[in-house]
């Protein structure tokens, strides 16, 4: 069973690996360090997720409405 973690969070990941592509010197370590707190809270998302899969919590549910994307 495939279980999404926050899209919001998945989003802001995308979002810094582009900037972080294209980043001078400075930037780059900034970027970088937001990149890896947010990586941390994505991996704490799946452990908990796993903890309770694992406790038999039942489904888990995603806190952001689905929506249709648009292309």
């Amino acid at each position: 069973m495939y279980i999404p973690a926050s899209r919001r969070l998945e989003d802001k990941i995308r979002n810094l690996c582009a900037l972080a592509k294209d980043a001078k010197d400075n930037d780059a370590w900034l970027i970088l360090s937001e990149l890896r707190t947010l990586l941390r809270q994505h991996i704490e998302h799946l452990r908990m997720v796993a903890a309770s899969q694992v406790q038999g919590a039942g489904d888990f549910l995603e806190r952001r409405s689905q929506q249709k994307s648009i292309r």
